[in-house]
């Protein structure tokens, strides 16, 4: 009988200390920052987080081929990583169950360890396998077809928040009320999944001289780059009503897993931190229940560019800052810092007419 944390051998994932000690070698020295004129430490500046996705992605890999072609590990990574063997690799992705949105983080995952294994090599055809696997995908399962407007979202946010209210309990209304000022917020400050789920109050939710700021420090950006950006004016009730008279209902809740909340912004159901993965489940929940789609965190992000695009094409470079990279070409560290809080502002202003205008 297969148990519950059973872990089928053909998802398994190979450690790095498993790996080929000549793929281990090149691998660790990508993460450590070289000299400027040299072709090491490619990855060095990435968030770990990356940085694991893509060991995880290689690590199945060679689980594939230890599982079904163990005679290649001990040959030069150009004879590993060919068409034939990510030809089999992906028909094996299908076989188990994996969706193209899952094989194309795989190729993608292996594209990326492969230029640093074997760099002088060409590895083109992984991505034509990619564009292939795109080209199957249907309109459902392309996240860029599954699109709404960020005033759609806000608008969505405001009347969770609205009708809160007429839920039977408190316990309701304050998980109604969060989700409606998360997706505002989200809305109008699109940030990554993993700063928007774990921001502190007195920390990243500060208030100076009577106004609300968001600030994330370099150590918790992708980019390393100091934000700081107003808290939404249009929101500023909305979260002063939150911490007020929702959170504190959240944080009395006695649930199993409690876990001590400390100055997390956002509260669970179960009176314990919102966790990344509860916070893109109620994301997606709601909007798929209220708009027919089901939109993730990140989408959030795109969605913003794309609504700053078609409301004010002038303003198009801020994209850049708004979807949190760096710029369009320089990299100067101040100006990128003053671009991005310019740009969160004019997007916010944008959204604001927006709202106004549904209203009316």
């Amino acid at each position: 009988m297969v148990g519950r944390y059973h872990i089928n051998p053909e998802t398994a994932v190979m450690k790095i200390s498993d790996w080929p000690e000549p793929d281990r070698t090149l691998y660790e020295k990508s993460l450590v920052k070289a000299d400027p004129f040299s072709d090491e430490g490619q990855r060095a500046d990435l968030r770990d987080i990356s940085n694991q996705k893509v060991a995880k992605g290689y690590g199945r890999y060679l689980t594939f081929l230890k599982r079904h072609h163990p005679e290649v590990l001990d040959r030069p990574v150009e004879h590993r990583i060919t068409y034939d063997f990510v030809k089999s690799f992906v028909e094996n992705l299908v076989s188990v169950g994996n969706r193209k949105m899952t094989i194309l983080d795989r190729l993608q995952e292996l594209h990326s360890i492969a230029v640093i294994l074997a760099p002088t090599k060409s590895f083109r055809f992984l991505k034509d396998f990619e564009a292939r696997v795109r080209a199957r995908m249907s309109d459902k399962e392309k996240p860029e077809q599954r699109f709404v407007t960020a005033d759609e979202l806000l608008f969505l946010g405001f009347r969770l928040m609205e009708n809160a209210p007429k839920q039977s309990t408190a316990r309701l209304q304050a998980i109604d009320y969060r989700d409606g000022l998360i997706i505002a917020l989200l809305a109008l400050r699109p940030m990554r999944r993993k700063n928007f789920a774990a921001l502190r109050l007195e920390y990243n939710i500060v208030k100076r001289n009577g106004s609300w700021r968001i600030i994330l420090h370099p150590d918790e950006t992708k980019t390393h780059v100091h934000s700081d950006v107003e808290w939404p004016s249009d929101l500023v009730q909305a979260l002063e009503i939150y911490l007020d008279i929702h959170r504190p209902v959240l944080m009395a809740i006695k649930g199993r897993w409690q876990k001590p909340i400390g100055d997390s912004l956002w509260v669970s159901s179960n009176g314990s931190p919102l966790t990344q993965m509860s916070f893109y489940q109620q994301v997606t929940k709601r909007t798929e229940d209220h708009l027919g789609k089901s939109i993730n965190p990140h989408q959030f992000r795109h969605i913003a560019a794309s609504t700053m695009a078609m409301e004010k094409p002038v303003h198009v470079r801020a994209s850049a800052s708004i979807l949190g990279h760096s710029s369009f070409q320089t990299t100067e560290e101040y100006y990128i810092q003053a671009q991005h809080a310019q740009a969160h502002d004019t997007f916010v202003s944008v959204m604001t007419q927006a709202r106004k205008e549904l209203k009316r």
